[in-house]
């Protein structure tokens, strides 16, 4: 009797003799479609689509390099027919599978068979030969069919070296073993920033601070022959200061008035520069330059601008950049919140970056902290103690305190400033032993410094005079020159040496000395001796707020054209006043020392001007700009005007003595009052308020 497999046999034979008698495959011939005979390791026409989808599998790998610029999964497209490894694929059995046993070698099986005549649907890699994994049960269902899934071009590059199996899995990794994957770097580099680092930072960063700013070209600065030791001890620390006994981050460098602290500032920073020593610098100022200078809100954007351009801190500039996107409202914070978002965070993501420090620079450079005014809130302005902010130079301090303590932080901290009793305080009570503190002096012999100053100036005979009244403070010989070399250099050299030495109880004496001797020489009228004291009054008060032009100045003081040069011209040693032809540059007053004399009755002597006359004068100037719808000198053109009422509603210039003003003037000027025209300085005020967008409480006072 037949057996029965033999029957089932016969049948599937029939049938598929029958089938190729239509057209279709001929299964006496495995590679015979529609008729035509193909070689056996041809792939099968695409166009049957009744195929498995078949997998190229690579050999196993041991490392998988993912660069920023290389992704690996990611193919290279070449074009269809752009490739130079023809892919083949074996052919199939009857049984619809092939052992591995049976594999043919793609060498013997790429012979004559053209890229483009087919495109295979191919499901996924495998990442190793070297096990077999089982199906999980979850798959099952998917085993025969998976999705396809596209080939990646780099496992076509050795094609003769690549076996072929079907694998039940999408996935890359699915249950892979013997499988390692080192040296793992991914970096997102092309994240779209909405604004350029620049673009952030510039509206917060104080740029005049800069050692080497516009605003500071005729700073002072040592000779290259004075403040040699002091110089190379400070350098020397920034350099070598971990070799210490009792290392310190910070070195604070103090002095009295005008012995130079700055000019020793400006050159170590100079120094430090060429070097590639410098990571930022802060040179504050509240009595030239821009306002921002004389603020604390500048300083930690600044410091952290100055830090984003070293090429050496290329990391930070980008965790700089990512820091502030993260935290747009930062520059609204308070000095701590600022410093740990814009400095110290991004430092701490370079560290986990592993940079190692390499050509890094050392320090950052802070002077003039005692001229710090306060920021929050306007200070009402007393002439001896002209709205300085302790608070914020505190803050200042504790920020510094916090930075030079964290392991992050990679630069040490230079600190010049006058002794103010907030800043001593501070280093001595507040956070005692965590700086170096220098004070300028005898030890530091400033004398032989003067004389190395003075010798290129002077001859002998005047030498030894003119290092006597300096008193070891640079202040003294840099006035002496700048006051000598804008008159008739021998004669006015002649008066110096003359001058009468009121003695050494006072240790600004000969300091005080020279300045009422120079402030005599100021053209002031017959009819007002104190009228040039005055104005530097009325132009040092304002600095606390707005810089104004010089513009503004001619405007408001001036009764004839030209007035202020004329009477200013011969105290050009002491205050800066641009030419005639320059508009837009402030009035800049060289040193704090010179204002801080003035303010003091028993330093100033005759040429102190009492609170009630100031007031007195500015109240009057002020009555003179609303009677006469503007300076009594008219401006060139409307849109002066403009620029001028514009610093003259913001100016503040008596402060909380304002409410003085009526009571100030005259019965005369009070009657003449009542005339100006109300409607046009309302005009003009609501005008201001609206291209502002501020509130103009003096102007609004005025018509009360």
């Amino acid at each position: 009797m037949p057996s029965p497999f033999s029957k089932f046999g016969r049948n599937v034979k029939s049938l598929f003799r029958s089938r190729s008698r239509d057209g279709h495959r001929n299964t006496d011939h495995p590679g015979a479609v529609d008729g035509v005979a193909t070689p056996a390791s041809a792939p099968p026409s695409a166009a049957t689509g009744r195929l498995p989808p078949v997998v190229v599998v690579t050999p196993t790998r041991s490392v998988v390099d993912l660069t920023e610029n290389k992704d690996p999964i990611e193919p290279q497209d070449t074009g269809r027919h752009g490739s130079s490894h023809p892919l083949v694929h074996p052919s199939v059995n009857s049984s619809g599978h092939q052992s591995l046993s049976e594999r043919p070698s793609f060498g013997a099986a790429t012979s004559g068979i053209p890229w483009q005549s087919y495109d295979p649907p191919v499901t996924s890699i495998a990442p190793s030969e070297s096990r077999q994994q089982p199906v999980p049960e979850s798959a099952a269902s998917n085993a025969t069919h998976p999705p396809p899934m596209p080939l990646r071009h780099e496992d076509t590059l050795n094609p003769s070296s690549v076996p072929i199996r079907v694998v039940p899995s999408t996935s890359y990794f699915s249950s892979a073993r013997d499988f390692t994957v080192s040296n793992l770097n991914v970096h997102c580099n092309n994240f779209a920033h909405s604004k350029t680092l620049f673009e952030h930072l510039n509206p917060h960063v104080a740029h005049g601070a800069a050692h080497d700013s516009s605003e500071r070209w005729n700073a002072p600065a040592c000779h290259e022959e004075t403040r040699v030791a002091i110089r190379e001890d400070i350098v020397s620390w920034i350099k070598h200061g971990e070799r210490d006994e009792e290392p310190k981050r910070i070195m604070w460098l103090s002095g009295p008035a005008g012995c130079g602290k700055t000019a020793i500032a400006g050159s170590v920073a100079e120094t430090c520069k060429e070097e590639g020593l410098l990571a930022a610098t802060f040179f504050f100022s509240s009595f030239s330059g821009s306002a921002e200078r004389s603020s604390k809100r500048g300083l930690i954007p600044t410091l952290a601008f100055h830090m984003s351009k070293n090429e050496a801190l290329h990391r930070f500039k980008h965790h700089l950049h990512e820091a502030i996107e993260r935290h747009p409202d930062i520059f609204h914070k308070n000095l701590k919140e600022q410093a740990k978002y814009l400095i110290l965070e991004p430092f701490r993501k370079v560290h986990d970056d592993q940079e190692s420090g390499d050509g890094w620079p050392n320090v950052v450079i802070i002077d003039g902290l005692d001229e710090v005014v306060a920021a929050q809130h306007h200070v009402p302005m007393d002439h001896r103690s002209p709205g300085m902010s302790e608070d914020d130079q505190v803050e200042i301090l504790r920020v510094l305190h916090t930075l030079s303590n964290d392991p992050f932080f990679p630069f040490r901290i230079f600190v010049a400033s006058r002794p103010e009793r907030s800043i001593t305080n501070f280093f001595s009570a507040d956070a005692p032993d965590i700086a170096i503190n220098l004070f300028l002096d005898a030890k530091y012999n400033p004398d032989a410094d003067i004389r190395h100053f003075l010798n290129s100036k002077f001859a002998d005979d005047a030498l030894n005079r003119l290092v006597e009244m300096s008193s070891g403070q640079f202040i003294v010989p840099v006035t002496i020159i700048r006051w000598v070399e804008s008159g008739l250099p021998r004669q006015r050299l002649i008066e110096v040496l003359n001058l009468v030495d009121v003695g050494n109880k006072n240790p600004f004496a000969n300091l005080d000395a020279l300045y009422c001797h120079i402030l005599t020489r100021a053209q002031n009228p017959d009819c007002d001796p104190h009228l040039v004291v005055k104005w530097i009054w009325s132009i040092n008060s304002a600095l606390f707020h707005v810089t104004a032009s010089v513009m503004f100045w001619r405007g408001f003081l001036e009764d004839e054209e030209g007035e202020l040069s004329y009477r200013l011209g011969p105290i050009t040693s002491l205050i800066s006043v641009p030419p005639p032809n320059d508009t837009s540059s402030p009035i800049t007053i060289y040193h704090k020392s010179w204002t801080d004399f003035l303010f003091s009755p028993i330093r100033c002597k005759d040429l102190y001007v009492e609170d009630t006359a100031h007031v007195s004068f500015v109240s009057k100037r002020i009555f003179v700009v609303l009677k006469n719808k503007g300076p009594i000198v008219p401006l060139p053109s409307l849109r002066d005007l403009a620029v001028f009422l514009r610093s003259f509603f913001w100016l503040e210039l008596l402060d909380e003595d304002a409410p003085k003003v009526l009571t100030s003037l005259s019965e005369n000027s009070k009657a003449e009052l009542g005339s100006c025209d109300v409607a046009w300085w309302t005009t003009a005020s609501l005008s201001n308020l609206h291209s502002t967008g501020k509130t103009g409480e003096l102007t609004y006072g005025l018509f009360d």
